[in-house]
C-alpha cells in the first residue's frame, strides 16, 4: 500500500460544491464554491482545474474520495455519481467519508486549542427546523449515531450542561435563535472537501473501499423527532 497516496476528493453534500487533491498527509489543492443548485454544472470544471493545478491526471491518483451524507439529494447523487463515474473509467477504488464527520475534522483543527471544548456538534439543513447532526468529542471522534431532528429550545440540553459544545455546518444558520444556552458554541464552519482527508487516509491504508457498483449515498430519509434527546444524544 502507497505511503502517500495522492487523493482526489469530491464533497456535494449541501450549498457548498467544493474539491481538493491531497499528496500524503498534505493538501495541495482546493477549490470551494457556494452556488445553489449548481452542483452538476460546476463539478466537472472544478475537478478539471485541481488536477490541472496539481499537475496530475486521474491516473495520476491513487483513490477518489467522496461524501457520502447526509445531506442535499440531488447535491449526493451529482457528487457520488461523478465519483463512480472516474472510479469506472480509471479504475481508481473508491473512499466513502459522512458528510458530519468531515465537518466534525474541520471544526476539531480550528478549534484544537480550545482546551475546554467538551463535544462538537455538526449539523446539515434538512427542511424546517429539522437537521442531520451527530455528537463528536473534540477529536472528531463521533459519540452518538447519525441523525435527523426537529430543533427547539431543549435539544442537545444534556450535552451542554456537561460542558462547552460548538454547533458548526449549515444547520446551525437556523438553531443560534433557538439553542439558547451558556455553553453552546456557534461557528460558520461550512462542508468543504479537505475535511475528509484525515478518515479518507485512515480507509486507505486498511483498504476500506466502496463497492463502486453498489455504492449509493447516505440519504438518512426516516426523521427522529418528539423522542428524548437524552436518549439520542445523552453523552
Amino acid at each position: 500500500m502507497k505511503n502517500s497516496p495522492v487523493l482526489l476528493f469530491i464533497e456535494t453534500s449541501s450549498e457548498v460544491c467544493s474539491v481538493a487533491l491531497s499528496m500524503g498527509s498534505e493538501l495541495v489543492s482546493e477549490v470551494v464554491v457556494k452556488e445553489p443548485k449548481a452542483h452538476a454544472r460546476l463539478i466537472a470544471p472544478m475537478i478539471e482545474s485541481v488536477l490541472k493545478e496539481s499537475g496530475i491526471d486521474i491516473s495520476g491518483t491513487d483513490a477518489v474520495v467522496v461524501s457520502e451524507g447526509p445531506g442535499s439529494y440531488t447535491g449526493l447523487r451529482v457528487g457520488v455519481s461523478i465519483a463512480k463515474g472516474l472510479c469506472y473509467g480509471s479504475g481508481k477504488p473508491l473512499i466513502a467519508v459522512g458528510s458530519l464527520d468531515l465537518l466534525a475534522n474541520i471544526a476539531s483543527k480550528q478549534y484544537f486549542q480550545e482546551s475546554s471544548l467538551y463535544r462538537i456538534i455538526p449539523m446539515i439543513d434538512a427542511r424546517r427546523m429539522e437537521v442531520y447532526s451527530a455528537v463528536y468529542d473534540s477529536n472528531a471522534v463521533r459519540k452518538s449515531p447519525v441523525v435527523a431532528v426537529i430543533v427547539d429550545e431543549n435539544s442537545f440540553r444534556d450535552i451542554l450542561d456537561l460542558g462547552l459544545s460548538l454547533f458548526c455546518g449549515d444547520g446551525t444558520e437556523k438553531v443560534r435563535g433557538v439553542i439558547n444556552h451558556p455553553n453552546a458554541l456557534f461557528t460558520d464552519i461550512n462542508a468543504s472537501a479537505g475535511g475528509m482527508l484525515a478518515p479518507a487516509l485512515v480507509k486507505f491504508h486498511e483498504s476500506k473501499f466502496e463497492d463502486v457498483a453498489y455504492f449509493e449515498p447516505f440519504y438518512l430519509k426516516d426523521f427522529v423527532a418528539g423522542i428524548s434527546k437524552k436518549s439520542l444524544f445523552g453523552l
